[in-house]
């Protein structure tokens, strides 16, 4: 039921957009989300579904785990289409709606699936820095945001364990009429967040005992070093990021 959901999942293989700095993959997708919600025009959407596929081609993630994630959310696709439906929005701006979603879907996925949390928690200090000099805790702010994203990969393999759990003692979650199901998801929902609020106690505890503590300066594993390709690829972002601008401004 819940296997679709990549969300936070990290796929650990070689590529070039694993070996990129975290800090230029978020930049990469605030670019693209913000291109993604500024333009109707659908030439300017192809484009960048051509850019989406060149990325999911150099991430190596076998693209049946892309093909997951965008069945994860068919539901709330298929309430996009019915709200513009009756709305009365024409064809094409539906269309671009609902491919809207898809896109900002996937590419976020491209970073979780290629990043590791401690290097997202990284790439968002660093991104964040500036916040610092106004008085803002970037370093919290940076690792809240991290355990969020990490915390969704641990939720839903939480509720695969208790929807296995509740079938083998009769609880229907397929076949069962629409007032079973509500009561399915009421039986699921509750022990699912009772384990995740348990794991996150526990998570803390491990950070105590070892000592852990945010306001102290932390150093990385890995040498997370800007190179050529991380570049490239900021700069093709953002190139089209100004025509598209021009095209909106114009």
């Amino acid at each position: 039921m819940l296997n679709k959901v990549m969300i936070g999942r990290y796929y650990s293989i070689g590529s070039l957009i694993h070996e990129m700095n975290p800090l230029a993959k978020i930049i990469c997708v605030l670019l693209f989300i913000i291109m993604s919600f500024l333009t109707f025009d659908l030439r300017f959407n192809i484009i960048l579904g051509l850019l989406l596929i060149l990325m999911l081609f150099n991430t190596k993630v076998p693209l049946n785990i892309y093909l997951k994630t965008i069945l994860s959310i068919k539901w709330l696709l298929i309430f996009i289409l019915i709200i513009n439906i009756i709305i009365n929005n024409s064809l094409q701006i539906t269309f671009i709606t609902m491919l809207r979603l898809i896109y900002v879907v996937l590419y976020t996925s491209i970073l979780t699936l290629t990043t590791p949390p401690t290097e997202i928690t990284y790439g968002l200090e660093k991104l964040f820095l500036p916040l610092r000099l106004i008085g803002i805790p970037v370093n919290k702010m940076a690792l809240s945001i991290s355990l969020a994203l990490r915390f969704i990969p641990t939720i839903i393999d939480q509720g695969n364990k208790i929807i296995k759990s509740q079938a083998s003692r009769g609880i229907d979650y397929y076949n069962s009429n629409l007032k079973g199901k509500l009561l399915a998801i009421k039986a699921l929902i509750i022990p699912m967040f009772i384990l995740s609020f348990k794991k996150a106690d526990d998570l803390a505890d491990a950070m105590e005992v070892r000592l852990y503590n945010i306001d102290n300066k932390r150093t990385n594993f890995r040498q997370n070093k800007w190179g050529f390709y991380d570049t490239f690829i900021v700069l093709m972002h953002l190139g089209l990021f100004i025509l598209i601008m021009k095209e909106v401004v114009l």
